[in-house]
């Protein structure tokens, strides 16, 4: 009987090994997917305006360890001072914008709606790389709002400005769209893709703790060293130290607990 139980904890141990391996990298595929499509997103936008060569001219930075695991030096390569002199403000805003609203935000409802296909539903890894990916998307616009958007640089600094307001009059209209993403992403893409996989309650704790930890801590990074101003800096240890424990108690109590309590009923 020992044997016996010792040989099925060996076996879940193995599972649970197995799918956090290929979490991890699935994570960071379905990362560099979203950050390039954010950076592509303003080089296309940029090449449709007339304002860059080619659609996809981005900077992909030195070739170094750091850069090509997270993509941290990949930048959009647009010169928005040239747009600014020329006085397109209204273009710059557009570009701006683009990374964030089309790259990641229109993205990840595009990849919501593939997510709910059946020749999605098919295919156990690509499920699992789209909804890492979609939380990605949702990540990234997180991260800009509202982490980075009280500031003097970046992306809905330089809309604001292409648009001839100050950032605190954008800010509520982007924080709403910010915040329907992630109500949406929390309530409706975890839910899917657990109700989808139906998942083993400890690879579902992993599951959980990944998502977490990717869309609250992880994507504060930039800001959290005061780069952005104190404003972003706060919210960013918020994020982190606040609503990080917070979404994973919540995610934990919507979609752990009742896995446990089937797994019990079943056992019994």
């Amino acid at each position: 009987m020992e044997k016996t139980l010792d040989g099925r904890r060996s076996r879940e141990g193995a599972q649970v090994l197995a799918f956090a391996l290929l979490t991890f990298v699935l994570v960071l595929s379905a990362h560099a997917a979203a950050y390039l499509s954010h950076e592509y997103a303003h080089s296309v936008m940029a090449w449709l305006l007339g304002w860059m060569k080619q659609p996809f001219g981005i900077d992909y930075g030195a070739a170094s360890f750091s850069n090509d695991l997270f993509l941290g030096d990949v930048s959009d390569n647009v010169d928005y001072a040239a747009i600014f002199s020329a006085g397109h403000g209204m273009a710059a805003a557009a570009i701006a914008l683009s990374g964030p609203m089309i790259g990641n935000g229109l993205l990840y409802f595009i990849i919501y709606a593939l997510m709910s296909t059946a020749w999605v539903g098919r295919s156990r890894y690509l499920m699992m790389f789209l909804y890492w990916l979609s939380l990605m998307c949702a990540g990234n616009v997180w991260s800009y709002v509202p982490i980075r958007a009280l500031t003097w640089h970046a992306d809905i600094a330089l809309a604001a400005r292409g648009l001839g307001i100050s950032v605190w009059v954008l800010f509520p209209f982007l924080m709403a769209v910010s915040a329907f993403i992630t109500w949406h992403f929390m309530t409706r893409s975890v839910a899917r893709v657990v109700a989808w996989a139906s998942v083993p309650s400890l690879n579902l704790i992993v599951l959980i703790a990944v998502t977490g930890f990717w869309y609250f801590p992880f994507f504060v990074g930039d800001a959290i060293d005061g780069s952005y101003g104190m404003i972003s800096q706060v919210l960013a240890m918020v994020s982190r130290y606040v609503l990080f424990p917070l979404a994973v108690a919540w995610l934990y109590q919507r979609y752990v607990e009742p896995c446990l309590r089937r797994t019990v009923v079943q056992a019994q």
